[in-house]
């Protein structure tokens, strides 16, 4: 018999994850999301609660709710199946992005598609967005077939883990130059830059003419879910395409390992924890080699 020693229940997914360790950090920003059921009013409760500016697309279908399950050394994420959206929620949906994007610097597109919508719904946003804003910068944070499609937007950037970025260019990921060689594949696939995340393996950030890596240590282990998602935030709050901004992302990252909830403070203690360089070592093996 398992039994839970503690519980908690959070308003939370991928692009509302980027946001709260967004906002939690003071960073400006609002989370947009389709959402439905029972879950209507607990958002609203909870992003008034904390403050999170928040655009909410109110839909028929019920929001899944996904189980982390976290035991001493390991965490496991267990998800339902997306919702569906009618023609006339993906409508209002995109209606609600293109309202969103006209006063922002950038846009982040994060997680799996609704059931039912078409492969290309990202890149259709990214273009919407564009068009209301040309200034906009756009990053794509999904997989399999959202992601490829998205590639057609040209997106400013996206964050696959190895797992989807083998996927994605059709590459056995062995080393971390390995990862390189198939970032750079993604953007000639029309990617403009690629913040890559390589798990216990650190991070990558390869642009057109550089390719950065990011390494931590000594960084204790409380919960992977939504890691990757406060990496990204930790990229996105610097505003640059550079070192720095991989330094953010790896130390976000860190702090969200370090933290059993998705709710996480940036943990400055870490800072001499982690580094960044030049990759000089392409042929450094993956502790997790990505089969395509």
């Amino acid at each position: 018999m398992n039994i839970i020693e503690e519980s908690r229940k959070e308003a939370s997914g991928k692009g509302v994850n980027v946001a709260w360790a967004l906002h939690r950090a003071g960073v400006r920003t609002e989370a947009v999301a389709p959402v439905g059921g029972l879950a209507i009013p607990y958002f609203k409760q909870e992003f008034d609660r904390g403050e999170l500016p928040y655009r909410l697309v109110e839909i028929e279908g019920e929001t899944r709710t996904n189980v982390s399950l976290i035991t001493p050394g390991q965490s496991t994420k267990i998800n339902q199946p997306g919702t569906h959206l009618s023609e006339a929620e993906l409508t209002a949906l995109a209606d609600a992005v293109k309202d969103a994007a006209s006063t922002a610097r950038t846009i982040a597109f994060c997680g799996s598609l609704p059931q039912g919508s078409p492969n290309d719904l990202y890149a259709q946003l990214a273009r919407s967005a564009r068009a209301s804003n040309p200034d906009i910068r756009v990053v794509v944070d999904s997989s399999n077939g959202s992601l490829s499609e998205a590639l057609a937007a040209q997106p400013d950037l996206i964050k696959p883990n190895c797992q989807e970025l083998a996927w994605l260019t059709g590459m056995d990921l062995r080393s971390v130059g390995d990862v390189e060689q198939a970032a750079r594949r993604a953007i000639d696939m029309g990617a403009k830059n690629v913040l890559a995340s390589l798990g216990v393996d650190g991070s990558m950030l390869i642009t057109a003419d550089s390719a950065l890596v990011a390494v931590s240590h000594d960084i204790p282990f409380a919960n992977a879910v939504g890691a990757g998602d406060g990496m990204l935030a930790g990229f996105l709050s610097t505003g640059t395409l550079d070192s720095d901004a991989l330094f953010a992302a790896a130390l976000w990252g860190s702090s969200a390992v370090a933290c059993s909830t998705t709710l996480f403070n940036v943990n400055d203690t870490f800072t001499d924890r982690i580094s960044v360089s030049e990759l000089s070592d392409p042929e450094r093996m993956l502790s997790d080699p990505a089969a395509a």
